[in-house]
């Protein structure tokens, strides 16, 4: 067994109480009271020792295992439609404010994160230098804190471009985002849209395995890779726009010391969360972050339920402690 599967292990309370950084541990606590008790401990350590918080508000395997939930998309509740009744004027302004309470619950959410992104990254730029990798490698970081990093980072960079399309589209957004999917944070994507998504990235996924004739590289590293592999690993995890498909040519796409980059960086950070995920993480994922933990390795999810969704992710895992990654996102 492995020391981040050990540490992964551990009960709660040795979280609690031991946590080289108290910043990483109270980010699971969302609740005011909760967030009240852990300041009060840390001003009092005497009390922290004679009364510890009650086990509701230690953070449990799951929640170190999971993202955040306010990296998700809010749930969207769409007015029924009356039988008999007009889409102009009275549905479409009820269909109208449905939405606009998505977006701003999406953005409030991005707001939320990156305040809390925030303290995270504090920690890693004082005691390892903002490197992601090294705290990992220390155990000094949960899956949770991770995703909350990268999926903040993921909806930060879009924003101004998303609320330019917001303010030019009003109402009209959610028939336009569907066609301008990248641009979206993450928080803000429709359902329509994420199913929409997945479906056409399967559907080249499938496509790109069938042209795939190159053999898997004998050694480790993407600069292994030939540009045919470059490109269905692009494909496969969608790493790149299908507009780089129109250049033409043998293998169309993006340059190849781009796609090699790209494809690194997306190995790196699998092989991080591999690790912050342990042997036993696939039964701890909700079905969404199965979901979001497969698509992100390649994997279909569509019309699958969450037992094979768990049996896939336990296979993967079980394949990268013998095979590398970049040999794992080449087979199916």
């Amino acid at each position: 067994m492995t020391t981040i599967a050990l540490r992964t292990l551990r009960s709660p309370s040795f979280f609690h109480h031991t946590s080289q950084f108290p910043c990483l541990t109270t980010l699971h606590l969302l609740s005011p009271s909760t967030r009240h008790a852990s300041t009060t401990s840390l001003r009092n350590p005497s009390k922290q020792a004679t009364k510890p918080p009650p086990s509701s508000q230690r953070p449990t395997l799951a929640s170190r295992i999971n993202g955040p939930p306010s990296t998700l998309p809010a749930p969207l509740d769409l007015p029924q439609r009356q039988p008999g009744e007009s889409f102009f004027p009275k549905y479409g302004l009820k269909l109208g404010k449905a939405y606009l309470a998505f977006y701003k619950a999406g953005v409030r959410n991005i707001w939320g994160n990156y305040k809390a992104a925030r303290l995270v990254q504090s920690t890693l730029n004082n005691k390892y230098d903002g490197s992601l990798q090294k705290a990992v490698e220390a155990g000094a970081l949960s899956r949770h804190d991770f995703q909350l990093l990268t999926r903040n980072w993921f909806d930060v960079k879009r924003v101004p471009i998303f609320a330019l399309l917001f303010m030019v589209c009003g109402e009209f957004t959610p028939l336009v985002v569907i066609m301008v999917s990248s641009v979206v944070p993450w928080t803000c994507r429709i359902p329509k849209q994420i199913e929409g998504d997945r479906r056409k990235l399967e559907m080249r996924r499938a496509i790109s395995f069938r042209n795939l004739v190159a053999s898997p590289p004998t050694e480790k590293g993407s600069e292994e890779l030939e540009r045919q592999q470059l490109i269905h690993i692009s494909w496969s995890l969608g790493l790149s726009s299908s507009a780089w498909d129109w250049l033409g040519g043998q293998y169309p796409g993006l340059p190849t010391f781009m796609l090699r980059k790209k494809v690194a960086r997306r190995v790196e950070y699998l092989e991080m969360d591999d690790r912050l995920m342990g042997s036993s993480g696939a039964q701890e994922l909700t079905p969404e972050e199965l979901a979001i933990a497969l698509v992100e390795r390649g994997v279909d999810v569509m019309g699958k339920s969450e037992k094979d969704l768990k049996t896939l992710l336990v296979s993967w895992q079980k394949s990268t402690g013998k095979v590398p990654v970049e040999n794992l996102l080449l087979t199916r």
